[in-house]
């Protein structure tokens, strides 16, 4: 393991739900109007509604929710989150005392591979939610599809889908900017202005 002070990492690989909350929170950062407008609603809600607690999900949801954390790979996609957190802790100290590098990198691994057992405590976070989230009936149906044919390829190649897809829309939205100066300047120089 290395220490990497200069680049502090949460997770070496993405995964699909970190790369559809950046996805949401680029929509919504991109979206200034959408973002003041729900807002209110949103404080207003929060004001006039009693914070209702979610059902407890049963033995059955929360053992279905595992299994498709399994089958969607959803599971995997937290390893290296310890490690991870174990190094940027120690990457801290790093920068305080730079003649300890040495140790702190045994220190790191150490305490990686001592806590390594806790990865199934975010596991069991997610599973909670997804059996919260989703009934009984509709966690095996999510299970079914996981586990046919279609459902593995969409496991295998999400990543490279998700990599495809961002990519294309950066290389579209560099298109429509250039595609929008344009026709601003146009615009514009109708109304006698030149810019």
């Amino acid at each position: 393991m290395q220490l990497d002070i200069a680049a502090p990492r949460v997770a070496r690989r993405a995964t699909p739900l970190a790369a559809a909350a950046m996805g949401l929170a680029l929509f919504v950062a991109g979206t200034p109007a959408l973002a003041q407008d729900t807002a209110p609603f949103q404080l207003a809600q929060a004001a006039t509604a009693p914070a209702a607690k979610p059902p407890q999900p049963s033995a059955e949801q929360l053992k279905l929710a595992n299994e498709l954390l399994v089958a969607n790979g959803e599971a995997s996609s937290f390893d290296a989150v310890i490690p991870n957190v174990v190094e940027q802790t120690a990457a801290g100290f790093v920068q305080s005392n730079p003649d300890l590098i040495r140790d702190l990198r045994e220190v790191a691994k150490q305490l990686s591979a001592q806590y390594e057992s806790r990865r199934n405590e975010i596991v069991q976070i997610l599973a909670t939610i997804y059996a919260t989230e989703f009934t009984t009936q509709e966690l095996r149906e999510l299970l079914t599809f996981y586990r046919s044919e279609a459902g593995k390829k969409l496991v295998t190649k999400r990543e490279e889908l998700l990599k495809v897809g961002f990519s294309s829309i950066q290389a579209w939205s560099a298109q429509f900017a250039r595609e929008m100066e344009v026709r601003v300047r146009e615009e514009m120089k109708k109304r006698g202005f030149t810019i």
